[in-house]
């Protein structure tokens, strides 16, 4: 190839690679949107459609629970009609979602409209993935993937203050219809520009083009049956690993994150809520910088050594917490809580750019899919529950809870994070193996 010829290939290649990578950014900001809303409009849902607190929990466990069980399928899906297509469907099934949850004048209404939208939200990460694994280099995909996230992250920020600021205006229902208006814009700009693959347009791959050769697991093919992408995903016997692997970071980041850490602060330390949310803005903080350098990190040790470290460490910060539970300042708290959310997102963002390294293109999302949905239903539900059961068995159901109902529940946690710790050495020991054995291997000259 000539470098004239060359040139016009990545001139073309960077007028269909940004503009998508800008718009899988913007659907996975719909995932956190969507995931948040529920805690700001709470208050208005539970006046407007007259729900008691088992009612507005339920809404929640069935966005939670819907989304991490369609992780997979709609990981397969995305495999088989390609992320266009896919990503299209699901951005109509959003828009669906929130029309049906908008216009919702009963409780059964609003949930049903809020299954539809899990339904759709949990294929946009793994849309994403698949966008940028096949429009950007191997080498740009960590640093651009962990991007991917940060942005993405910025999602749930835009469901606390500028919802606030829109419900004031219009209300929670008109609110949510202004969503969905911007969510059909998003979803006939996505039809229009995406691309599942730069042949499509005539274009080699990134990788080529950059005259880098990448080697595959398996041999990638256009076509792959749904039904035979799951059973060898399900086959891989290091997936199930990395699903252990996030099973303990997630649960134990989830758990105490999304649901039981406002009332830990306020029961041992019986701090006001402005300390409260100070301290788990922290949190949020972490999340976002986590996802932002996860990628660099993966350049600089790669992925592998990322996730042993990011585990280890957060196995560290949380075995120190569960030791000192209830004597840290407030400025410990606010350091551990910020670790928390900063090492949970450098572990999970590193096992997506794992798997994308592991298997073909035709199966990432279905492998993605069921990572993610086995961490999600054991992670943000099952652990929930076992954290409820074990608070209110060493309390006796008095309240506020003493510390010790506290301590027990991190305590189970250390025993899940040990293990994820020990399968991500495990997963380090392998791959170093392997790296090796590919190294000598191209150290032999050719007969």
């Amino acid at each position: 190839m000539v470098d004239a010829d060359k040139q016009r290939m990545f001139a073309k290649l960077k007028r269909y690679q940004w503009p998508m990578y800008i718009i899988v950014i913007l659907a996975y900001m719909l995932t956190l949107f969507h995931r948040i809303t529920p805690a700001v409009m709470g208050p208005e849902l539970m006046k407007d459609l007259q729900l008691d607190a088992v009612a507005f929990g339920f809404l929640g466990l069935a966005f939670t629970w819907t989304y991490a069980i369609a992780q997979a399928p709609v990981g397969a899906l995305l495999d088989k009609f390609g992320a266009r297509r896919g990503l299209t469907i699901i951005l109509i099934l959003a828009v669906v979602g929130s029309v049906v949850f908008a216009a919702g004048q009963n409780f059964v209404v609003v949930v049903i409209g809020r299954i539809i939208i899990a339904l759709a939200v949990a294929g946009f990460l793994i849309g994403g993935a698949k966008i940028v694994a096949a429009w950007f280099t191997s080498a740009q995909y960590p640093v651009l993937w962990g991007l991917f996230m940060g942005f993405g992250a910025l999602g749930s920020v835009f469901a606390t203050t500028p919802l606030q600021y829109l419900m004031t205006s219009f209300g929670w229902r008109g609110s949510i219809y202004i969503v969905a208006g911007l969510s059909i814009v998003l979803t006939i700009i996505a039809y229009t520009m995406l691309r599942d693959r730069p042949s499509d347009v005539g274009l080699v791959t990134p990788d080529e083009l950059a005259g880098v050769t990448v080697p595959q697991v398996k041999a990638d093919t256009k076509h792959d049956d749904s039904q035979d992408s799951l059973k060898g995903v399900l086959a891989m016997p290091m997936l199930w690993l990395i699903g252990l692997l996030s099973l303990g970071v997630n649960s134990s980041a989830q758990t105490l994150q999304s649901l039981w850490n406002g009332i830990y602060l306020a029961d041992v330390y019986a701090f006001s809520k402005p300390v409260i949310s100070d301290i788990l803005f922290y949190s949020a903080i972490g999340l976002v910088v986590g996802s932002f350098l996860s990628g660099w990190a993966v350049r600089i040790f790669n992925s592998a050594r990322t996730m042993t470290i990011g585990t280890t460490a957060f196995l560290l910060v949380w075995l120190y917490m569960t030791v000192n539970i209830k004597s840290m300042s407030i400025a410990e708290l606010k350091a551990v809580n910020f670790c928390y959310g900063f090492l949970q997102m450098v572990t999970i963002a590193t096992t997506f750019t794992f798997i994308k390294e592991l298997v073909p293109q035709s199966r990432l999302g279905t492998a993605m899919g069921v990572v993610n949905s086995f961490a999600w239903i054991f992670g943000a539900g099952l652990f929930q529950q076992i954290w409820g059961l074990i608070i209110k068995s060493v309390s006796n159901g008095v309240k506020p809870y003493p510390v010790e109902a506290f301590q027990t529940a991190f305590w189970v946690q250390v025993i899940v994070l040990v293990i994820g710790a020990a399968c991500a050495f495990y997963i380090l020991k392998t791959s170093s193996k392997s790296t090796a054995q590919k190294s000598n291997q191209s150290k032999v000259p050719n007969a």
